[in-house]
């Protein structure tokens, strides 16, 4: 690699409008220099956005990966095809970006890790929420102890939006199967929040998963999480779901707590912050969040500190915020609450290698003992309407 990080985009949906494209255009030292989408009416989208010539546009992400002028890749299709293309990324020698979650099974991460290590390339993960000034300014204050040793983190994500896919290509696709999860998994942001904020990953998970959202439709996977995780010096809270629901972040610790609340009061990553503050001895503190940018901007600006992030450990030979490993384990967080639902069971993580949602997912969950009284099971999600 050169002065400039030379970058080909797989998949052009709506997540390179508002987080990679502002991105790719502000960073001087990194220069999108070839596209492939399956569609051709996303890859004339792209070819708007970034300016690029007809010869610079593909069909297949083959052909990117085929150019010697192509440094890393950054992946945006659906999750259940990163599999083959990582590993094309890999045989090709290129660096790879990858949005979340890594594959829709953690056997497929591994082995994704895996060959990106034998390799000695860099596996980054757009984990960009990392990067919102509101979540610094927190592991800052838990750091500096404002609230004593952490004790209980909840994260209130009950108001996510439920917006669509690219219409060029299948705009319902997260409410497949396909997904690999429902809310919990598209939104799997606030999984990888709790363990940087415990600096440890989870040890064990119990969870209720239902749709009571879209039941009349009929869904195969969930509108609603509620998780329970158990850390090495904590615990934490996670409430999941598509609506209208309750947003913001809550911090009890031995010596205090502290609270987060949005604008128009939504949640994290659909609106910009409207107070943080902490409570110790009874006694409120402000923590205001100056200079903050407009939502979309926040969000663009974020990922413009990914992509530095992800350029500058390519040039380090270190690993980025958010290598492949918390990609893996977040997603393992995702399907013990997936599991812990229809079985009814706390689940210890990390899962089995052999254990069935190791190797299939949520296809796995077809092959587990399910408690009779599993609101996930009498929903029928995850395959099991017919089982």
């Amino acid at each position: 690699m050169g002065d400039t990080l030379r970058v080909g985009l797989i998949g052009c949906g709506n997540v390179v409008s508002y987080g990679h494209r502002p991105a790719l255009l502000t960073l001087e030292d990194v220069e999108l220099v070839a596209l492939a989408d399956v569609t051709e009416a996303r890859r004339k989208i792209g070819q708007e956005w970034f300016g690029l010539p007809d010869d610079a546009l593909y069909s297949s992400h083959t052909d990117v990966l085929a150019r010697a002028d192509v440094d890393a890749v950054v992946i945006t299709v659906p999750q259940r095809f990163r599999r083959a293309i990582v590993l094309d990324a890999v045989a090709a020698g290129k660096h790879i970006l990858s949005e979340k979650p890594l594959a829709t099974t953690p056997a497929v991460a591994a082995e994704l890790i895996a060959a990106v290590e034998n390799a000695g390339l860099t596996l980054g993960m757009v984990h960009n929420y990392h990067f919102f000034p509101e979540y610094r300014q927190i592991k800052d204050l838990i750091t500096a102890r404002t609230v004593g040793d952490l004790r209980v983190l909840t994260l209130h994500y009950l108001g996510v939006i439920d917006n669509p896919g690219a219409a060029e290509y299948q705009s319902d696709w997260r409410h497949t199967l396909a997904a690999g999860g429902g809310v919990l998994m598209d939104m799997i942001h606030a999984v990888y929040l709790a363990e940087w904020l415990f600096g440890a990953p989870a040890q064990q998970v119990m969870a209720f998963v239902d749709a009571p959202t879209y039941a009349a439709r009929q869904p195969v996977i969930e509108d609603l999480a509620l998780l329970q995780l158990a850390y090495p010096t904590g615990y934490a809270t996670i409430q999941m779901g598509w609506g209208q629901g309750v947003g913001g972040i809550d911090a009890s610790g031995s010596a205090g707590h502290l609270r987060l609340r949005y604008n128009a009061y939504q949640t994290s990553g659909f609106n910009q912050p409207a107070e943080l503050y902490s409570v110790r001895d009874w006694q409120r503190t402000d923590h205001w969040l100056d200079n903050l940018p407009t939502h979309m901007d926040n969000i663009g600006r974020s990922f413009t500190q990914l992509w530095a992030d992800f350029r500058d450990a390519i040039r380090e030979q270190r690993p980025t915020i958010a290598p492949g490993q918390a990609g893996q384990r977040a997603l393992e967080v995702a399907l013990a609450g997936y599991l812990s639902g229809v079985t009814g069971q706390v689940i210890t993580l990390p899962l089995p290698t052999d254990h069935p949602v190791y190797q299939r997912g949520i296809e796995g969950m077809t092959q587990v003992e399910a408690w009779s009284g599993s609101k996930t099971r009498a929903a029928g999600l995850f395959g099991l309407r017919d089982v």
